[in-house]
């Protein structure tokens, strides 16, 4: 199993482009790829960050990240980075994000790198987990990777699908000047990125050893929401990958990281578990369709996407788990007094 990341960063355009060049975005470059390569589950060799004439131009990009696809194997994650301007013309069939490159004019879309060409080189590699961060204007009108919309979710055996998570959520444009407030280089980066790598070069306080999707996006929006600079937060859309699937290492030393909870008991402790994308002792929840129900209806309460997309996860699995009609009363009949209540 390898892990292979590409960084896209173009940070140079001509002088009559139109489009702005920002020094964050070249250190952002960098800096994904010092991270990376100090991460042992990343390593020296496993990160490309391509230089300015490989970003130069849309086929440049394509070239490099078609080498990184071809090469991925079925047991490894490809990771794309793209860091720069975004663009999105409503006016063209088929309308989709458009990255820049290094030889890009404003308004002049076919001198842009089409997203579609990303997605469609991401999709076609063997990879396991193939996972792109948008870091860009725009990043917020990015769809699913993958193919398919449903989610199979924390129930499957299989932890192998796409992920995409964006700078922006709910605004379209995304600051490229560093965050005055992260500490030392990571502040020279562009504020989603420099947030993004403080959470990786440092790790967070949860239990786990490894930094698993979900936790990193979290992690993120949580440093970004009490920032004293206002940020948009991030979005993540997953495709036939779980929120507890492991990307980076947690660098935090093990002796100043959370204890591991207590395997839960009560229907709250399992909704604090599920969502801190522990689904380790799943099994035995579902052994308790009363529990079960209880849990999918407190997962449906909460205001974060997230959680509903758990509490649908578990309901498809306890639909066709709880073949016994008397099972699937109990399970259903707390989902409904959970919910009227």
């Amino acid at each position: 199993m390898a892990s292979r990341a590409v960084v896209i960063a173009p940070a140079r355009y001509a002088a009559d482009s139109g489009i702005p060049g920002y020094s964050w975005i070249g250190a952002s470059a960098r800096m994904y790829g010092e991270v990376l390569t100090g991460d042992p589950m990343w390593g020296p060799g496993a990160c490309r960050v391509l230089d300015e004439s490989q970003v130069h131009t849309a086929a440049g990009v394509m070239a490099e990240l078609q080498l990184a696809a071809d090469a991925a194997g079925p047991e490894d994650t490809l990771l794309v980075v793209y860091v720069g301007h975004g663009a999105y013309w409503g006016d063209l069939p088929g309308a989709q994000v458009h990255f820049s490159v290094g030889s890009s004019y404003d308004g002049k879309p076919w001198t842009w790198l089409s997203s579609w060409y990303v997605y469609r080189t991401m999709r076609r590699s063997r990879a396991r987990l193939k996972v792109l961060i948008a870091d860009c204007c725009r990043s917020n009108l990015l769809p699913q990777l993958g193919d398919e919309p449903l989610l199979p979710g924390v129930l499957g055996e299989l932890d192998q699908g796409t992920c995409v998570l964006t700078a922006l959520r709910n605004a379209d444009h995304a600051s490229a000047e560093g965050c005055s407030a992260l500490p030392g280089e990571l502040a020279e980066c562009t504020p989603f990125s420099g947030h993004l790598l403080n959470v990786l070069r440092t790790g967070t306080q949860d239990h786990h050893a490894r930094l698993t999707l979900g936790l990193v996006r979290d992690a993120v929006k949580q440093q970004m929401h009490v920032c004293p600079t206002p940020h948009d937060v991030p979005r993540m859309s997953l495709n036939d990958a779980r929120e507890s699937t492991p990307l980076f290492t947690n660098r935090m030393a093990s002796s100043a990281r959370n204890q591991r909870p207590r395997r839960p008991v009560e229907a709250e402790q399992w909704v604090r578990t599920l969502r801190s994308y522990d689904d380790s002792e799943l099994e035995e929840l579902l052994a308790d369709p009363r529990k079960t129900g209880e849990v999918v209806a407190l997962l449906h309460r909460e205001a974060d996407e997230g959680s509903r997309l758990i509490a649908q996860r578990i309901d498809a699995e306890a639909n066709s788990r709880y073949a016994e009609p008397h099972d699937f009363a109990r399970y259903w009949n707390r989902v409904q007094q959970a919910l009227r209540g």
